[in-house]
């Protein structure tokens, strides 16, 4: 799959450039990931942490995509406009592994450990500041 494939399908449409959607967006990114701070880590927080964390990511993502004029309808969508789009080949490898870590406590119930949100915690903020400078 690759971009052209998500967009031919239905999964990525284009839309009008959209300023003030992406702001919007790009200020609640920045509260999520300010919001998993607050959050004592613990065994029981530790997968609400990280949802917190990856939202905050992923807002930033839908945030880059209307200022580029697309509108994403999954995640996996937001992978291959980071590779393709944007030329962020690093930043998307990191982006789908955080998704399936996120897909499998959300919908396998998967656990998490401790060390896994606090490399999070580290390495999210960090993309988004590279992000930033798109």
């Amino acid at each position: 799959m690759d971009f052209r494939t998500h967009l031919k399908e239905g999964k990525i449409r284009e839309v009008k450039k959209d300023i003030i959607r992406a702001k919007s967006l790009m200020k609640s990114s920045k509260q999520a990931v300010d919001t998993s701070k607050l959050i004592p880590l613990n065994e029981n927080t530790c997968k609400t942490i990280f949802r917190e964390l990856y939202e905050g990511l992923r807002e930033y993502c839908e945030a880059l995509g209307y200022l580029h004029g697309y509108k994403f309808f999954d995640h996996l969508s937001i992978t291959y406009f980071l590779k393709e789009i944007i030329n962020k080949g690093e930043i998307a490898k990191k982006f789908d592994r955080l998704r399936k870590i996120r897909n499998g406590i959300n919908y396998y119930g998967e656990d998490l450990n401790l060390e896994t949100v606090e490399e999070a915690s580290k390495e999210i903020p960090k993309i988004i500041k590279e992000l930033e400078t798109i």
